[in-house]
């Protein structure tokens, strides 16, 4: 969903709503000047640390050596990574008019992660260069007024729509929503109408107000088999409809791009170029390249699959999915306007006895899908074509081509669309002409299939005199009867899908399951220390923590994408080389997986990582040719790795090059609405023609977040007009409305460090005290007064009154228990690992510093093992506690995941997310040790 109406305040870096604009600001102001102090200590840092190399001698500024990949900030926690890390804001979302660009000056040297975007030829905009601080995607809010002062209707009043809100929201029944209507007439106080009666009312303005967004159309399809005709109901969107409705949405539209884009960052010697959203890749490119001189690409992502209904699994749901790819990620898998819209339901053919297992059964069922599909694309055909002019609402009218950029599915559902044959056929890949006996042999580059040649193949077989002589020629060729695809370039299209090819497929079906009999094998001792380590593993935000996984079945590909990530920390004490040498082999082929699949997670791809993901794929096959080898002998093991989903990660970085991350065609957000259209079959449905009951209710809740933009909008824009008064009565109080967050804005804008949790002041004495038995605070006030008296000089910050700093144990200190640090991207300056024991405020003078004890993890680890390089460990090993030392919290680059070892000995989870992962590939290049990848 867009953003709320809001300012940009430019000292905290937050959006703030127009109410109370005026006290945030003066509070921002006021809080400058205490900032002052803490920003010389950053200033101070990076004049320190950055070298003569990443400055641009003839800059007017100093900036730190960003790299190519912006990475999305991340919480930390209490295991802390040391370090000196300044993020910039990239903003959300590119503005497809005007940009803050450098003034027009004589040619100037590019200064380091400038980014430059090159324009298609046919939008006749020149490429433009913008300092990295510069750069940024955030739209330009309208700040008109709403169109209407009631933006409820068809609703007579706010509190009816808000009422209607509610029980579609939680689902009331019918009966529960009477209910509901009866008290709210027993409440009302008369100063808003209330005329609802019952549900029936309720329905009634629902579907007066259904005209706001495209509806859904009903047709019925006929397809002949078997000499008769079968009839099956269609419930589709129009695509061109949906695209109207949101290119007239004036909270949407700031954020469409509609010219293909080439985007490169400066590394100090040449731009590298790097992809991100569908329209930064080379197939929106190539399809504007197609186009007539001022054409514009308007592009679809369409995802289809069947979900289970029912909890019996005896009703099923057909739904297709579409989105917007010149919409940016956030909003386009986001939830809300612009996000994912149900925009047909495909019909479902019951399983016939008399048909079923019939290769002609087979075909029809075909036939039906890509009759349907053709009839939801049908607004596509005549617009892809030519063209269709559309007045937008920034007063421009541009010729818009429609297409489909992207098809979205399983491999299941590949095969349905690409009309192949499926995992038994002889050429069981729905892109590319490979062998079913070469399947796992990823080194190898085949063919791709064409629409054409599948076409070509399928007429030359219907022409024989035979059906046997014709399934045998299609068979062959691994075809279906089916006159030829309704998508073109649908070979293209189809996309590598990580939620169902990685985790729900590879790694579930496949290495997991060989993990666990390497395991079972070795006893159930084994087995059940599995299962402890698991239990045992740290906490960590967003990622799952299964106490048992050895004897469970899970289906959720995301508690298998987690149970992945912790499995070579699990296991490498049990699946040894010595022990087990054929599960220590597997255990590092996994490790090349789990590589191969944080590559695929990447949101930003450079040239550079495009590269290193292909490397770690042809690694993969290597180490997998070693594993088949070597298990050939094994009687117990009777393992066919020659399956599609292995093969599949041969194309993943050809799609990332073609479409960008694969976030874009990942099938998980279209996944994710599968449970609403559950619960609506639930709770909403009489369960007979569901299609159409949960249909209804999908553009009911779509309407409904439409009006409630609007209302939000119209209270944004009263509060507006309010704002004086309000100012005013809040002004009595300076600080009454502190910022929005309390991160601590450094001179770029960016927000690093956050505390939070604030305690009771305590005197040095009592920390001491009450800390006794624990080393790291043994003479904290002396050793404090010691850092501070080398830390402030070091950062050029005089000490107070010209004297060194003596605190008494009666001085006190705040401590803080809550710290979040926001970073976006990695710094390849020498960083340490450590464990934070405490936060505080200290006052010196007149001014209060921010800083933490820190236990380092930075002792010797000495000869790296075996093991460790093997399976790309990173060891880090704790100091003695007593050695805590003291830093500033605007150190802190970000939270560390650590598993324990043995004695002080830990391992850095690398696999947490993609930040992480390249994190410690620098730290592995710092510490002298072989990058394998």
């Amino acid at each position: 969903m867009a953003p709320d109406r809001t300012k940009f305040c430019d000292l905290c870096s937050n959006d703030i709503k127009p109410r109370g604009w005026s006290t945030h600001r003066k509070a921002c102001e006021t809080n400058a000047e205490k900032r002052r102090r803490d920003q010389l200590i950053v200033d101070a840092i990076r004049q320190e640390k950055a070298t003569s190399s990443a400055l641009d001698s003839e800059s007017d500024r100093q900036r730190l050596n960003q790299p190519a990949l912006p990475i999305p900030s991340v919480t930390g926690t209490n295991i802390i990574e040391m370090g000196h890390d300044f993020a910039y804001d990239v903003g959300a979302e590119f503005n497809h008019d005007d940009h803050p660009l450098l003034e027009p000056e004589p040619p100037r040297r590019f200064s380091l992660d400038d980014i430059k975007i090159e324009y298609h030829p046919s939008s006749g905009i020149e490429a433009k260069v913008y300092l990295f601080h510069n750069f940024q995607r955030r739209p330009m809010v309208s700040s008109e007024a709403p169109p209407s002062s009631e933006p409820w209707r068809p609703f007579q009043s706010r509190l009816e729509f808000e009422v209607a809100e509610l029980a579609l929201e939680v689902g009331l029944n019918n009966k529960q929503t009477d209910r509901l209507v009866k008290l709210c007439h027993r409440c009302i106080d008369g100063k808003e109408k209330f005329t609802f009666k019952n549900h029936k009312d309720i329905h009634i303005k629902w579907e007066a107000a259904s005209v706001r967004i495209t509806k859904f159309t009903k047709e019925v399809i006929s397809v002949p088999s078997d000499g008769k005709m079968w009839d099956f109901d269609l419930h589709y969107r129009d695509l061109w409809g949906l695209a109207s409705d949101l290119l007239e949405d004036p909270r949407i539209f700031p954020h469409f791009t509609f010219d293909a884009q080439r985007l490169s960052k400066f590394d100090g010697e040449t731009f590298i170029r790097f992809v991100d959203e569908p329209f930064t890749a080379q197939d929106f490119w190539d399809v504007q390249s197609q186009l007539p001189p001022g054409g514009k690409p308007l592009a679809f992502i369409l995802y289809a699959d069947k979900t289970k209904l029912s909890s019996f699994s005896t009703v099923k749901g057909y739904p297709v999915v579409a989105r917007l790819a010149n919409l940016p990620t956030n909003i386009r898998n986001g939830r809300g306007v612009g996000s994912g819209y149900v925009v047909g339901w495909l019909p479902i053919i019951q399983e016939d006895k008399d048909y079923a297992g019939k290769p002609g059964w087979v075909n029809f069922k075909n036939t039906v899908w890509h009759e349907s599909f053709r009839r939801i694309t049908a607004s596509l055909a005549s617009k892809s074509k030519t063209g269709q002019w559309f007045a937008c609402m920034d007063d421009v009218s541009r010729w818009f081509f429609l297409c489909v950029l992207i098809l979205s599915a399983d491999y299941e559902e590949q095969c349905v669309m690409s009309l192949t044959r499926g995992v038994m056929s002889l050429w069981p890949c729905p892109i590319c002409l490979v062998p079913r006996d070469a399947l796992c042999d990823t080194s190898k580059i085949y063919a791709c299939q064409t629409a054409d040649d599948s076409h070509a193949a399928v007429m030359a077989a219907q022409s024989k005199d035979t059906l046997e002589e014709k399934e045998e020629v299609l068979k062959v060729l691994g075809l279906c009867d089916v006159e030829h695809s309704r998508i073109k370039y649908v070979h293209r299209l189809l996309s590598h899908d990580r939620c169902h090819y990685n985790h729900g497929g590879l790694w579930s079906r496949h290495y997991w399951v060989e993990l666990q009999k390497r395991i079972v094998r070795l006893g159930r001792a084994k087995v059940s220390e599995v299962d402890k380590i698991y239990e045992a593993f740290p906490r960590w935000r967003d990622l799952r923590h299964p106490n048992q996984v050895m004897g469970v079945s899970f289906a959720d590909s995301a508690m298998h994408k987690d149970i992945s990530k912790m499995i070579i920390y699990a296991t490498h004490n049990i699946l040894t080389e010595d022990k087990s040498p054929l599960g220590y082999l597997l255990l590092r082929c996994v490790r090349l997986y789990l590589e191969v699949d944080i590559y695929a997670a990447f949101e930003v791809h450079t040239t550079v990582t495009i590269s290193e993901g292909r490397s770690a794929v042809q690694a993969l096959t290597a180490l997998m040719k070693q594993y088949i080898t070597k298990t050939e002998d094994d009687d117990e093991s009777d393992k066919d790795w020659n399956f599609p989903k292995l093969h599949m990660i041969t194309h993943l970085f050809d799609d990332i090059e073609a479409k960008g991350a694969s976030r874009n065609y990942n099938t998980k957000p279209n996944e994710q609405m599968h449970g609403p259209l559950k619960d609506w079959y639930k709770n909403r449905t009489n369960f007979k023609d569901v299609a159409e009951q949960i249909l209804r209710i999908d553009h009911w809740v779509h309407v409904a977040d439409d009006i409630h933009r609007h209302i939000s909008d119209f209270d944004d824009y009263i509060s507006l007009t309010s704002q004086s008064q309000d100012d005013d009565n809040d002004n009595d109080d300076e600080d009454a409305q502190l910022p929005m967050n309390d991160f601590l804005p450094l001179n770029d804008g960016s927000l690093h460090v956050k505390l939070g949790s604030k305690q009771a002041p305590q005197t040095f004495s009592l920390i001491e005290d009450t800390r006794r038995n624990d080393n790291a605070f043994t003479n904290f006030h002396i050793r404090l007064n010691s850092f501070l008296n080398v830390f402030l000089p070091a950062c050029n910050i005089p000490l107070p009154d010209g004297r060194r700093i003596h605190l008494k144990s009666d001085v006190a200190i705040t401590e803080h228990r809550f710290l979040q640090v926001n970073f976006e991207s990695f710094t390849n300056e020498k960083v340490i690992v450590g464990r934070l024991l405490f936060l505080f405020e200290c006052p010196v003078g007149k001014d209060l510093f921010r800083l933490a004890l820190i236990h380092p993890f930075d002792a010797p680890t000495g000869t790296r093992l075996r093991k460790d390089k093997q399976l790309n460990l990173f060891r880090v090993r704790a100091r003695p506690r007593v050695q805590a030392e003291f830093f500033s919290i605007r150190s802190i680059i970000r939270g560390v995941l650590l598993v324990h070892d043995a004695d002080l000995d830990y391992f850095v989870v690398d696999m947490v997310d993609t930040d992480m992962f390249l994190r410690m590939k620098e730290m592995h290049l710092q510490a002298g040790h072989v990058v394998r990848i």
